[in-house]
């Protein structure tokens, strides 16, 4: 067994801990990064294809207000590029596809209406929280002791049945599970980070860019300036602290250090055994915010074919299991790449089948909505985030019902030594890489104050 000697041991090589560590090393102190899996980034992963294709399978794009990801990828010499959005978006409905431009489908003025009311009333909400501390909030109990389902399904909240169907198709792909799991605190908690559920469910804001290379190659830069402080295949056990360090011990090291920032998400942190144990408002925090379910597949083709179409990429299809795609093509124009996911229920559904008949059910969605083209890819590429030991679901927790109210204030606070950072715990940008970046500079800087350095 390995033993080193850090002054800060971190946790888990995502962008929290890659840009925990950075801001640590620039600040002068010896750091120890500890990364369970055989590879960096976490929820972010490239992965390749048989043809050499190269494509992002976690987090992908960059939008607008996410300033440190922007200048991660300026300092580090990674360029991006504009998301292809030139013609229509398609929203299939009843077995209809309707095409659209802009941000909002051509659903009937009573649905618009609808919706755009039933969005005012949640982003109003939101805008009322504290973003530091959403379960001080008037009204906070009240609101987590309810699911977002439960307000949705309110004929008061949202007369439509169409709108109720659309909105609960977009909360189903944000949390990637059932409405009904998610306390209205929690998601309304998400949305204030963001400033309102628009910048979420508008790709126009959240998907405006692409790195060139993808995201991953960011936390492969990130992590190759750290050099040999960064250790692979090293999942942390167990963490031990008291009044002078802690003592941090994976499957083949020790690291002694004088204080640790845990990066992983929650549901995984929750795993590992501390001594002494947690305050149990903080062990229970970490057993609540669970990931939902998200399987992601990459079709690639001789040419974007669906821009010939005239025809953006990005579609819709609320009562399919494939509910969402993207353009995912590369910045040269070849081949082309669509990325299509299925969430929640629909996620878990389709990945209990036979992977040829799962094949074949995919494909057919792709078909209805681009034609038999659609169903002839040159490559397709399945990851489903629920089977990925090191994940256990995508592509954020989620808050049930009564864990914030009960739980949250332990949601940032450190525990003596530990430190804690995640996407889930940012308080801009919650839920995206930039959350999880700004969550480890945070984390970061909390150890700085402690240690008396700059």
């Amino acid at each position: 067994m390995e033993q080193l000697q850090a002054d800060v041991c971190v946790v888990g090589a995502g962008f929290a801990g890659l840009a925990a560590a950075r801001r640590l090393v620039q600040c002068g102190l010896e750091v120890v990064v500890l990364e369970a899996r055989d590879r960096v980034g976490g929820r972010v992963w490239n992965r390749a294809l048989p043809d050499g294709t190269v494509v992002s399978a976690g987090g992908t794009w960059l939008g607008k207000g996410q300033h440190r990801m922007f200048q991660l990828c300026e300092e580090l010499g990674l360029e991006v590029y504009p998301q292809y959005k030139r013609g229509a978006h398609i929203l299939r409905l009843d077995g209809v596809n309707h095409r659209y431009r802009g941000g909002i489908p051509s659903v009937g003025p009573g649905t618009l209406i609808a919706l755009g009311l039933a969005l005012v009333r949640l982003n109003l909400m939101a805008r009322r929280l504290p973003a530091d501390a959403p379960w001080r909030a008037r009204g906070a109990r009240a609101r987590d002791a309810r699911t977002l389902g439960q307000w949705l399904s309110g004929p008061l909240n949202v007369p439509s049945a169409t709108a109720r169907t659309l909105l609960g198709s977009a909360m189903n792909l944000l949390f990637c599970t059932d409405p009904a799991e998610v306390s209205l605190l929690g998601a309304l908690t998400l949305a204030r980070g963001g400033g309102g559920f628009h910048y979420y469910t508008d790709s126009r804001r959240t998907e405006t860019h692409l790195v060139d290379g993808g995201a991953p190659e960011l936390a492969r830069r990130m992590a190759e300036h750290l050099g040999d402080r960064v250790h692979l295949s090293s999942p942390v056990q167990q963490i031990a602290h008291d009044g002078t360090g802690v003592q941090v011990v994976s499957t083949s090291r020790v690291v002694r250090a004088q204080r640790v920032i845990v990066a992983a998400p929650p549901v995984l942190a929750g795993r590992i055994c501390f001594d002494p144990p947690l305050p149990t408002s903080c062990g229970h925090l970490l057993q609540r915010v669970v990931p939902g379910a998200i399987m992601r597949v990459h079709t690639t083709y001789p040419e974007p074919f669906w821009r010939e179409q005239h025809l953006s990429g990005q579609t819709l299809a609320p009562q399919s299991a494939v509910q969402l795609t993207i353009d995912q093509t590369p910045r040269s124009g070849r081949p082309g790449v669509l990325s299509s996911y299925a969430f929640s229920t629909g996620a878990l559904r389709i990945a209990r089948l036979d992977p040829a008949e799962r094949r074949e059910v995919w494909l057919n969605s792709l078909a209805e909505r681009f034609g038999p083209q659609a169903r002839r890819p040159t490559q397709y590429l399945e990851t489903d985030w629920s089977s990925q030991q090191w994940s256990l679901g995508g592509m954020i927790g989620h808050f049930p019902p009564g864990t914030l109210t009960n739980y949250g204030s332990a949601l940032r606070e450190p525990v003596g030594r530990i430190h804690w950072a995640s996407t889930e715990s940012a308080t801009l940008m919650h839920g995206l890489m930039e959350g999880a970046v700004r969550s480890g500079e945070r984390a970061a800087h909390e150890v700085l104050t402690r240690l008396g350095a700059r």
